[in-house]
């Protein structure tokens, strides 16, 4: 059914949809010598266990050079690949061993991201119908249990950047792609959680429940509720979480999805808009945040990095200026007696004035976001003339205004709503109550990342954000350097 390659430690299969000019139904072997890329490969270790662990490493990169996406991993110790014969598979027993190496694996596999590492485990078995709690992670059990996929969002709202969290339905077609390639003879029901408990409180028919060494107080927790409502005890069984060995001071030592979502920080997301419109060689970036996100701060790291900073609240400040743009129509539309003494327009009269009107609200912004547009763009012609490539359109209201029009990517900053409302106190001497009111009227921090190209996050110490965005500066360059635009 596929082509294994001479290679001691590699085969990879090739779907036939990747390989232009062959004829339906042709696979053909690829060693690691092989400078293609393809979308998915079959790496079969062959090698017995012990002396393999120790060159895991290098033969992980090298397949990570082949393989851009998926990559079968088929555990055949002792298989030989000589001689003409198609090798047949013959099964593994889940030793402690085994169950360490494929722990090892997963941990070595971390350092390729690009990578969705997936062990087929159908040759793979246990001695007993239920293995005794053992210090490794295993995946394979005799009789597989029903496997839930979780959407439970807990009331304190402890999820690390909960905007960056895959979609229920993607995180479900995954997930489902996986147990099928893993073991195709598997049954599961992927049910979402709608309660703490989920079927595991409730479910009559359930024997035991999978948990880590993080969960097991829950699955203690889940019990005690099935005891309450007049259900048996489930068995726990309990899995050791994989180390991260790469991981950050500042992130989990566990291979985990918070840790995924802090390295998305940075990256490109989406692609990025094309704007021939804008100054030629000018590469735009609109930032924005919720208010206490930390953007300013953001603004001014890259400026220290040579960007062009564009203040959309001192252009404002021009704007509503008695020579300024806004000046006149502003006094029209809502009076003389938003005025100070000296014809300087009161700010905070004025504020009151629409806050929590949206007629009024959108009567002042179809005056003045038209208005601080025209002065963006002429702070970009000032920002060639400087001979700057990169220019960063500080503006908290860049997505409500329609500024994104103007700019090649938006960069979002994210915090959580509490710390948002925690900074809005200490800096600007409001109440808990007035900096909520503040949040609420803007766009949430998940609306604003949906509509974004990079997030960044000032959550953790001031040289965590400086390497976060060192890092998508760099990134940055990387992607002008690519643009025609930006070298024109």
């Amino acid at each position: 059914m596929f082509g294994l390659s001479r290679f001691p430690y590699l085969g990879v299969v090739v779907p036939k949809a990747v390989l232009p000019g062959r004829r339906s139904g042709s696979l053909r072997g690829w060693c690691l010598g092989s400078m293609a890329v393809f979308q998915s490969g079959l790496l079969v270790l062959t090698t017995p266990l012990a002396s393999l662990a120790p060159r895991l490493a290098p033969i992980l990169t090298s397949a990570a050079r082949l393989v851009n996406h998926t990559l079968y991993v088929h555990l055949q110790p002792g298989m030989s690949l000589e001689g003409p014969a198609q090798p047949q598979s013959s099964p593994v027993q889940a030793t402690f061993e085994v169950l360490d190496f494929i722990a090892h694996l997963y941990a070595g596999a971390n350092l390729h991201r690009h990578l969705d590492v997936r062990i087929l485990l159908t040759n793979i078995q246990t001695k007993s119908a239920f293995l005794p709690p053992l210090p490794s992670s295993v995946q394979n059990l005799a009789h597989p249990p029903e496997v839930v996929l979780t959407d439970f969002q807990t009331l304190d709202g402890s999820k690390l950047l909960p905007e960056l969290l895959q979609p229920y339905a993607e995180r479900v077609e995954h997930l489902s792609e996986f147990l099928v390639d893993i073991k195709p003879s598997l049954t599961f029901d992927v049910i979402p959680l709608l309660d703490p408990y989920g079927p595991a409180g409730s479910d009559p028919s359930l024997e035991f429940l999978v948990v880590s060494e993080e969960t097991y107080r829950g699955g203690m927790a889940a019990n005690r509720f099935r005891l309450e409502n007049d259900l048996e005890e489930l068995a726990l069984y309990q899995i050791q979480l994989v180390k991260d060995e790469s991981h950050e001071q500042h992130e989990e030592e566990k291979v985990s999805s918070s840790n995924s979502r802090q390295r998305l920080l940075g990256k490109l997301l989406r692609p990025p808009n094309k704007r021939p419109e804008l100054p030629s060689g000018l590469y735009v970036i609109g930032l924005t945040g919720i208010s206490g996100s930390g953007k300013s701060s953001i603004a001014q790291r890259l400026k220290g990095l040579g960007a062009f900073v564009i203040d959309s609240d001192h252009l404002g400040h021009r704007a509503y200026a008695p020579s300024g743009p806004a000046y006149q129509p502003v006094v029209e539309a809502f009076g003389t007696d938003i005025l100070h003494k000296d014809g300087i327009i009161n700010r905070k009269i004025l504020g009151s004035r629409v806050f929590g009107n949206k007629k009024q609200m959108k009567i002042l912004t179809d005056i003045v976001w038209p208005v601080i547009a025209k002065l963006a763009r002429e702070e970009m012609d000032l920002a060639v003339a400087e001979g700057k490539d990169v220019c960063v359109i500080d503006a908290a209201m860049l997505l409500e205004a329609g500024w994104q029009n103007m700019v090649h990517e938006v960069w979002t900053v994210v915090i959580p709503e509490t710390e948002a409302v925690r900074r809005i106190v200490e800096r600007d001497g409001l109440s808990e109550a007035a900096a909520q009111s503040r949040l609420q009227s803007q766009m949430s921090g998940q609306q604003l990342v949906d509509q974004s190209h990079v997030v960044l996050s000032t959550l953790w110490e001031p040289h965590v954000t400086q390497l976060q965005v060192e890092k998508a500066w760099n990134l940055l360059q990387k992607r002008i350097s690519k643009t025609p635009q930006a070298r024109d």
